[in-house]
């Protein structure tokens, strides 16, 4: 090892012992990137919105810095009993859950079971297949003597209609009221 003569000594730079406290720290703005975990244009973009203070050209006191984003993100500071952002989200929170189980409640009574849909299906299907049965009995007496052709088709067609508009104005509940009556 190579000892150093009293000239060659004092070429060496002395270190700077001045000791700066981390939260007096001046960083970069890629440092500062680099701690919060976002990139410089973030940084820039929180500048220009007024949130992040910097103390001279592309540099912030550390500790001011962190402390001013971590007021950011958790919704500014609380003044005077003013909202803040994150107080907006947590109504508008409440409020989403409360539309969402309002329409749980409607979809529910709206909803029909399986066996209700195939009961008021079956209760349909019998009373089209009972109305269309009823057509040639219904016709045959106003038919007996009839010879035109066209008065026959005339009349079975309008029959068929009739018996047609009578099943899509069913209604399933005047029908098992109706069929509680008869029994």
């Amino acid at each position: 090892m190579k000892r150093l003569n009293g000239s060659e000594a004092s070429v060496i730079p002395k270190l700077n012992t001045e000791v700066i406290k981390i939260h007096q720290r001046e960083v970069q703005t890629g440092e500062l990137a680099i701690i919060l975990s976002k990139s410089k244009q973030w940084i820039a973009q929180l500048t220009r919105d007024g949130i992040l203070k910097q103390s001279s050209r592309g540099k912030y006191i550390l500790s001011e810095a962190v402390q001013a984003y971590t007021e950011h993100i958790a919704g500014g500071k609380e003044e005077d009993g003013k909202p803040r952002l994150i107080d907006h989200k947590t109504e508008l929170t409440r409020l989403n859950t409360e539309i969402a189980a309002r329409k749980l409640v409607d979809m529910r009574e709206t909803l029909h079971t399986a066996a209700d849909v195939e009961s008021v299906m079956n209760q349909m299907f019998d009373e089209f297949r009972r109305r269309i049965l009823a057509i040639p009995d219904m016709l045959s007496q106003q038919l007996a003597g009839v010879d035109d052709v066209n008065v026959v088709k005339s009349r079975i067609t309008k029959g068929l209609h009739d018996a047609l508009t009578e099943l899509s104005e069913y209604n399933p509940e005047q029908n098992q009221e109706d069929t509680a009556e008869k029994e």
